[in-house]
């Protein structure tokens, strides 16, 4: 790995532990193992180098999207296992990429004031959008073919936002094993809200859902 590499992986992980405050280049060049002044061979500013990272791990995030829902249309699953599986990967990028998701959140829930635009373009454009398109898609999906209840699409995208954001900070303060439960538990309250209903009609006339 050459010295920006490692410049980029250190830093990361320090902003992701002390964010953005919190984390100085001396530090991350006492990690690299260099001189704070070769820093500056890379990078103007601490700032300049705090956007670089968060580009990179938005152009992870885009990659690894693109990939994920590429395979996932050629399965022609219904949509509730698709949800099922896009609920079940994202929950796992926080286990398999755990420093660039907890970096992630950290940046994009409390930026930097003086580089809020800058980070929230960053995530609009690159990630959220993507994500919440595809998400939109399937949505739409399993409203028309009667799968889902009949609710606009960015509702239902919403709702799902809100179920991985809960779950991801339960993680994030307690772990991956105390919130398994919490992960099977979520689900089933978010489908069994968002899923069509049957209504049959008893002998009495009275109208049921089951």
């Amino acid at each position: 790995m050459n010295a920006l590499n490692r410049i980029n992986q250190e830093a990361l992980i320090l902003f992701a532990e002390r964010g953005y405050y919190g984390t100085s280049l001396s530090m991350i060049a006492k990690e690299v193992g260099i001189r704070k002044s070769s820093i500056y061979a890379h990078y103007n500013s601490k700032d300049e180098l705090f956007i670089s990272v968060i580009q990179y791990v938005a152009d992870i995030y885009k990659a690894e999207l693109e990939q994920f829902f590429s395979i996932l249309k050629e399965q022609n699953q219904p949509v509730e296992l698709q949800l099922f599986h896009v609920f079940q990967w994202y929950m796992q990028l926080w286990i398999d990429k755990k420093d660039v998701t907890k970096f992630w959140r950290r940046v994009t829930v409390f930026p930097p004031e003086h580089l809020e635009n800058q980070v929230k373009s960053i995530s609009a454009e690159t990630v959220a959008q993507s994500f919440n398109i595809e998400l939109a898609d399937l949505f739409r999906q399993g409203v028309e073919n009667g799968e889902l209840l009949n609710a606009p699409s960015d509702k239902l995208v919403a709702l799902f936002q809100i179920l991985i954001d809960g779950i991801l900070t339960a993680r994030l303060l307690k772990g991956n094993e105390d919130t398994a439960e919490l992960l099977q538990d979520g689900w089933h309250h978010f489908w069994s809200g968002i899923k069509a209903t049957d209504k049959r009609q008893t002998n009495t006339g009275e109208i049921i859902n089951v």
